[in-house]
């Protein structure tokens, strides 16, 4: 089983996600891209499409998301985007 990291995605309005995952795929500017446990430290301009979750709790979780900043530091995952709905 792969390790988990925390993952937190925060709207203008609310914080949408906040739990360890094991892995999440966003949409960045340029094309999609996963992160798992230990990645290296990055900052990426997010576009719009889908950011997949999978939960260290098991199942997995779709967000559409407008845009916005994802940060990898410290085995966490921050997004930072203008909107986040249930896909």
């Amino acid at each position: 089983m792969a390790s988990p990291f925390h993952c937190t995605v925060v709207t203008p309005e609310a914080q949408v996600f906040d739990a360890d995952v094991t892995s999440v795929v966003l949409p960045a500017h340029d094309g999609q891209m996963g992160v798992l446990s230990l990645h290296a430290p990055m900052m990426v301009q997010l576009g719009e499409g889908s950011l997949d979750i999978t939960p260290s709790a098991g199942g997995s979780q779709k967000l559409k998301i407008k845009g916005g900043f994802a940060q990898v530091k410290d085995n966490q995952l921050v997004v930072l985007t203008d909107e986040a709905v249930a896909a």
